[in-house]
């Protein structure tokens, strides 16, 4: 009969008891857990906490159609693109929904200002990102190697790409998190969350992630085999997901709505489409990849090569003194092909943006890293040495080639965040200072903020103090088509005029003697529709101003990048201001219609 284990020796065989769930999977001991994965998690929070504060808001598309509509569920007022007037009803509540909610309830039990809801949702945005990113560095330290993993969370700490895209309110940073998910849960062989969160992705952000998941769909079906699981999560996913979504879409849009099938028939099948909004040259991507991760990217794009190359060196009879999981296995191609599918697709597409490439911002940063590691290993074998002495050197080299390609890319991936924090980040700082100094400022029922050519950097209604201010558009030479208002007594009304072919619309303007503050741009030029406010003394007090980068007069290396000591000497700055009207104590407060946009006086 066994002898029964005491519990201290249970004890201690639990610590040394190792994790190893497969012929791949790296040894862990137990007791290394928290040792291996508490730090990484503290320092990709402490990367992402900075993004939070520190990263402006760069694409208007997040402040309309994903800050808005959060601020209309929160405080009942904010503007309304026609991506969600019911006629198109393209946006999903839903998204908005699981971001909102939450912070109406904090709102509901802690009285604190609008400002503070912002930096919340960043900061939860941030931690989301931070789990999302640990699963994936956990996924690739177990099943390729923790030299690999290391690699990773270096590029992903000090990457530009990573500092705009991990707390952007937007759904293709969703689309991100969902992809650290995916492929981390595909190297570990767990199908099922794999399939799962390429469906959120798919239907709860962004239709046409749907590509992330394809090799996935093609290893899980053609290469194991495994048909019955692919069909049974792909059911579990949409009843789970798109039932709940449609049945939210339905209710606030008053009618029947797919959400995801109206966007792919939009950006597909209709003759207009995203191309309205501007189209690129098919190099716009490798050049915005290379801005956002420098020497990164061009390592990510390599990775295939340099995997087959290694596969043919082999089978010719070079021997390699080292072995690990990524050598000599062309497997690791499958993982990495959601990169080079994405690319080469969206590379076709006319309208290119850069939060286009978000989703695939996992791959581009495990592609680079499994090339350092693979350069490594292709040490030559001794026995391929000792005919040819220069090889030494060539050993040498291979073995220290990750030094000189991490110190570019961290020196390049510094500068350019600090140069996106120090040249661009005017407008929240001006629309801060608007929120902090609201109190200082004269009595009046309702204080209207308005901004011209200017309107693309609103941050959202979060930064207006309370209620009682109201953010104008007043007429700039731009003639596209502006976000209304949502109406304050139901989704299913349309109170304003919206189309789907970006023509202007007059409706959106408000009568400029309307305005107690504008909001502005003094680049030194002016014209009949945007004249030159922060010069007309008569009228405005500039009361804050804060230095924005002029890119246009600016070179293109000190627009790109930011170089200690001498930059400021090379760049040129025109003034991001803030205007209080002069005659503010005597402005009686205009009417306003029943929705609490002005009435338009003859626009």
């Amino acid at each position: 009969m066994a002898s029964k284990l005491t519990p201290k020796v249970k004890k201690e065989a639990k610590k040394q008891k190792l994790k190893k769930n497969d012929k791949n999977d790296v040894v862990v001991h137990e007791k290394d857990w928290f040792m291996r994965f508490d730090a990484p998690l503290k320092i990709i929070l402490t990367a992402r906490f900075f993004a939070a504060f520190l990263v402006h808001i760069s694409d208007c598309d997040e402040t309309f159609n994903y800050w808005e509509p959060t601020h209309y569920f929160v405080f009942n007022s904010g503007f309304q693109t026609w991506e969600y007037a019911p006629p198109y009803a393209l946006r999903s509540y839903l998204y908005i929904l699981i971001h909102a909610v939450p912070v109406y309830l904090y709102k509901a039990l802690f009285n604190t200002r609008k400002i503070m809801l912002f930096y919340l949702i960043r900061c939860v945005l941030a931690l989301l990102s931070s789990l999302c990113e640990l699963y994936f560095y956990k996924a690739i330290s177990k099943k390729i190697s923790s030299t690999v993993s290391n690699y990773y969370l270096f590029i992903t700490v000090f990457s530009p790409g990573m500092f705009i895209a991990s707390t952007a309110y937007l759904p293709s940073s969703f689309s991100m998190y969902m992809t650290f998910l995916i492929i981390g849960a595909w190297l570990n062989k767990n199908y099922e969350l794999a399939i799962f969160t390429t469906a959120l992705s798919t239907f709860l952000s962004w239709p046409f992630s749907c590509l992330i998941g394809l090799p996935l769909a093609c290893d899980i079906i053609f290469r194991n085999k495994k048909y019955m699981l692919f069909i049974k999560w792909c059911l579990i996913s949409l009843g789970s997901i798109l039932v709940y979504q449609v049945a939210t879409d339905s209710y606030f849009y008053g009618k029947l709505v797919i959400a995801p099938f109206n966007i792919v028939f939009y950006n597909i099948f209709t003759s207009h489409g995203p191309d309205l909004y501007g189209t690129e040259h098919w190099s716009f991507y490798i050049l915005n990849g290379i801005l956002n991760f420098n020497v990164v990217f061009i390592l990510s794009l390599m990775a295939p090569i340099a995997i087959l190359l290694k596969k043919i060196l082999t089978k010719l009879g070079i021997r390699f003194s080292k072995q690990s999981n990524i050598n000599n296995n062309s497997i690791w191609i499958l993982y990495l092909s959601p990169l080079y599918l994405w690319i080469f697709v969206f590379i076709l597409q006319p309208h290119k943006e850069e939060r286009f490439l978000f989703p695939v911002y996992p791959l581009i940063q495990l592609a680079s890293s499994i090339l350092l590691e693979f350069i490594k290993d292709m040490n030559l074998h001794s026995s391929v040495i000792h005919r040819f002495n220069f090889l030494k050197l060539y050993n040498k080299l291979v073995d220290n080639v990750y030094i000189p390609f991490l110190f570019v890319f961290l020196l390049m991936g510094l500068s350019r965040s600090t140069l996106l924090v120090k040249a661009y980040h005017a407008p929240i700082d001006t629309y801060t200072q608007l929120s902090n100094d609201y109190l200082t400022l004269p009595e009046s029922d309702v204080i209207n903020v308005c901004v011209g050519k200017e309107w693309h950097r609103y941050p959202s209604s979060f930064f207006l103090p309370n209620d009682r201010w109201k953010m104008h558009f007043i007429r700039s030479e731009f003639r596209g088509l502006l976000p209304g208002r949502f109406s304050q007594e139901s989704l299913h009304k349309v109170i304003e005029n919206y189309n789907d072919q970006n023509k202007e619309e007059l409706d959106k303007y408000s009568d400029i003697r309307l305005c107690h503050f504008l909001i502005d741009l003094n680049n030194n030029q002016s014209s009949e529709l945007e004249p030159n406010y922060s010069e007309n003394n008569l009228q405005w007090t500039i009361w804050k101003s804060i230095p924005f980068l002029d890119s246009k007069k600016t070179p293109t290396l000190y627009r790109t990048f930011y170089f200690p000591f001498f930059w400021e000497e090379n760049v040129k700055f025109s003034s991001y201001n803030l205007l209080m009207r002069n005659d503010f104590n005597k402005m009686n407060t205009k009417p306003h219609a029943e929705n609490g946009s002005p009435i338009n006086y003859g626009f």
